[in-house]
Formats: structure tokens, sequence, C-alpha cells
């Protein structure tokens, strides 16, 4: 069955294939683009409908929420941004805890990856290879040029695409994918993905985007060779290769692309490994039968690199309960890498689960007082905080994450989290409705808005925030169920 994110990203480039003529002949009223490319959907609009399919994606989609992971995936793509072509920094990332390799870029400045990519791509290089040639399809706008394209063919209305994902990000559901799938009936598969022209202006200009933010240019052949071997073995080709097919001549193109570029530049990186491993650990089944083999792969040599694989037994060991055999391997590992933030947090982690909380909050304070505010270490501050039962210094610690990071659902689920063992009932109505929000459930997210407001009826000052709330969530709710 096709994840719901692959869907609705193939519903996302339909209705952003559809005729002018067609669309503005529609019930639906789509401003200008404002450029040469097309005159039916401006910037502004691609953001919000890029909001409400992220707000979708989040309500069928199980994610990632480690905050060193999302971090990383975060700080990664941020720098690949600031070398690319990309007008507007509002990015918003996405990573969904699927082993499947997939990777796609939506309207509005969408991002997602799946863990899976961590998985295929060797190298750090490889990795930002992926994202970068993402960034490259959102700064060249190919969902909105898609529409030039189909200026002349025969498409469904953009009224009926469109209200399908309406219906679908309301609460919809099943209705929602029923009335997509008898709209888009019509549509040849081939004008669901972005056509070959448009992946090899990705392929450039993510090429020339990779070499300037410092890597080193010849990845992104190597990550397109990679997908193409994996996918020999398989009876279906991952997701990734469904909406970007990698042949021979794409790969040759890109190398020769490479070819012309500085070779100067970084391949991999110790964060990305850690991360990476951090991920597989996660992603195991069994970490003790996991940790078992990292132990067998270090005793026998066969260790790619035997510094990655000891932090891997560490995770390991950690998520099997074991923490005296974990913090038997990372004490000499980080003896070596004594500034490594994700040695640095695991320590804090083992500690605080091994009855010393006092010095894992000790350790953290410190990193804190070079790494300010870093979000990760805000993270496992407030989770040692929660683990000493200091409930209230806990949700200081996450609203001073949610004033950082008001768009992020984990946050706000957390906080909600804390504020009921803290017996702050208000505020923990108040941020499950962000969560909910964020997650696309508005009517969860108005249930706790009205719990909220009535528990705040003598504080009018508060009160008046709640209901502005409301009213902003109405709206919302309103606008998806008019298909405005």
């Amino acid at each position: 069955m096709k994840q719901p994110g692959f869907l609705l990203a193939v519903l996302l480039s339909g209705w952003l294939s559809l005729s002018s003529a067609e669309a503005q002949t529609s019930s639906v009223e789509l401003p200008s683009l404002g450029d040469t490319t097309s005159g039916i959907v401006s910037p502004q609009q691609e953001y919000e409908l890029g909001q409400t399919y992220l707000k979708y994606l989040r309500s069928r989609t199980k994610t990632v929420s480690d905050p060193q992971v999302k971090a990383y995936l975060e700080r990664l793509i941020y720098r690949l941004a600031e070398f690319s072509d990309i007008n507007d920094y509002r990015l918003s990332t996405m990573l969904i805890d699927s082993p499947n390799l997939n990777a796609f870029a939506a309207p509005g400045g969408i991002i997602g990856v799946n863990a899976g990519l961590f998985f295929h791509a060797d190298t750090e290089g490889q990795f930002a290879a992926v994202l970068a040639h993402e960034l490259a399809h959102l700064s060249q706008r190919h969902y909105a040029r898609n529409v030039e394209d189909s200026r002349n063919k025969r498409l469904p209305t953009a009224a009926a695409i469109l209200a399908s994902v309406i219906l679908m990000a309301a609460g919809g559901g099943d209705v929602g994918i029923a009335a997509l799938s008898t709209t888009v009936a019509g549509i040849q598969s081939s004008q669901l993905r972005f056509s070959r022209q448009f992946e090899r202006e990705a392929d450039n200009i993510g090429i020339q985007t990779l070499a300037q933010a410092g890597f080193d240019p010849r990845a992104m052949p190597e990550i397109f060779e990679n997908m193409n071997k994996s996918s020999r073995y398989q009876s279906r080709p991952p997701e990734f290769l469904l909406t970007h097919p990698v042949t021979d001549n794409r790969i040759a193109d890109s190398r020769a692309r490479a070819a012309q570029m500085p070779r100067k530049g970084r391949s991999d990186s110790l964060d990305y490994q850690f991360t990476r491993m951090r991920l597989l650990v996660l992603n195991a089944p069994d970490p003790a039968q996991y940790a078992r083999q990292l132990q067998k792969e270090l005793v026998t040599g066969h260790s790619g690199s035997p510094d990655v694989s000891r932090y891997g037994l560490t995770i390991a060991n950690y998520q099997s309960r074991n923490y005296p055999a974990a913090e038997k391997v990372l004490t000499p590992l980080l003896k070596k890498h004594p500034q490594n933030l994700a040695l640095i947090i695991t320590q804090a982690q083992i500690e605080s689960k091994s009855d010393r909380s006092g010095k894992a909050l000790e350790r953290i304070n410190r990193a804190l007082e070079i790494h300010i505010d870093y979000f990760p270490l805000l993270a496992q501050k407030a989770n040692i905080l929660t683990t000493m039962k200091k409930y209230q210094e806990a949700e200081e610690v996450l609203l001073k994450l949610s004033r950082q990071r008001p768009d992020d659902p984990d946050v706000w689920y957390q906080l909600a989290e804390v504020q009921g063992l803290a017996k702050n009932i208000l505020g923990l109505h108040q941020s499950r409705a962000e969560y909910y929000y964020l997650a696309g459930n508005l009517d969860a997210a108005i249930q706790h808005l009205e719990y909220a407001r009535e528990m705040a009826s003598k504080n009018y000052s508060l009160k008046a925030k709640i209901e502005n709330k409301l009213i902003e969530v109405h709206r919302y709710q309103d606008k998806l169920k008019k298909g405005q």
C-alpha cells in the first residue's frame, strides 16, 4: 500500500500541473504567480497549500521525534539552502519513520525525508546530494512550471482535485482518498512526475549547490548509482525512483557535470555517521541482538568505522537498558571525542537512568554554556528534570523550546506531558491544542481550546488569547471545508 505522503505528493504534483484555462473557469479563485511561469498559483498560496499538506501528512504518517536526528537534518538542509537559489527560507522539514528509500519536496518549502535515505546514503555527501536536488525543485518552482507544460492537455479541474485535498486535510480520510482516486483516474502517470528536463535541471543546480556548500560534487552520481543498484533486486522500485527515475544517461550526465566542478570539499563527517548509526539502532526490532552484531564486528575487525560501531553499540545497550555495558563502551569514546554533543548527550542519558541525574544535569548545563539553546540539549535537560520530578523546571525549559520551535508538534506534545505531571491542567490543554493543530486534528485542537477557555474564565487576558486562537483554528477549518 502506498504511503499517504506519496499519495498526497502525487496529488500536489497533479494539482499544480493543471492548465490555466481550466483553473480560471473553476469555482476556485486562484491568484496569479506574478512571473512568467504560470498564472495559476502564487508563492504565498504554494506556502499555504504546503502547510495544509504538512498537517495532513503528520496526521497520517509516523515520524521520527528524536531531537538529535531532527536537529542534524534541519542543520544540513539550512546549510544547503544558504547556497541554493531559494528566495523563501520558510522551510519545513519532516523525517518520516520508514526504512524505505524516499525523499520529496512539496510546494511551500516542505522537504520530507524517509529514515531510509540515511540507510541508503553511505556518506554525508550522498545524503546531502539528494537534499540539494530537492531544494533545486523548490528554488526553480518546478511544480508551478508544470502548469505551462500542461496548458494544452486535458486534465481534471482544479476545483475537483483541490476539493480532495481539502476533504483529506479536514478529516475526510478515506472519503477524500476515494474522491481523489476518481478525480485523477484520467491523469497519465508521466504527468504526475517531474519532466526529464526538470530532473536534469534539479541535478545540475543540486550539484552546484552541493559544491558551494563544501561537499564533493561527485556525491551526486554516487548516490544515483547506489539507488540504481539497490533497485535491481526489488520487484518494485523505491518510491523515490518512481518519481525520480534514475537512468544510465542521467548518471552519466551527473558524473560529467560533477567533473566540471572543483573537487575540493568533504564527502563525509562523523556527525552524519553517528546520526545514521543512531537511526539504524532506533529502527532495530531487537536492540540487544543488534548490540551482539556490532560487538562481533568490532571483535572480528569487520567494522567499517570502529568509533561509529562503538557509538552504535552504546546506543543499542542503552536501548536494551543495559546501562553499565553502554557506559563501559562509551567512556573511552567520549575521552577520544570530548566535545562531541552526541556522546555528551548519551552519557547524560546513561547517568540519568543510573540514578545519577544530578551529574547528568551538570553535564548538560556545561554543554549549554557553549552551545546556547541547542535544541537536543534543552530537550535532554527537560527529560532529566522530569526524571528528577522537577516538573515545573522541566516545564520552563519546554516553554522556552516551544517559543524557539512553535511549529514543532513533538515539543508541544512533550510540554503537555510535563504540564500534566506539574498539575498545570490549563497549560496542558493549551499545549495539547497546539499539538493537535500542527498534527492536523482540528476537532481535537478546538476541544482542548474550549476546555482551556472555560478554565481561564477569570483570567481575562489569557481568555482573550485562547479565544483568538480558537478563532484562528475555526477560520482555518472553515477555509478547508469551503475549499478556499
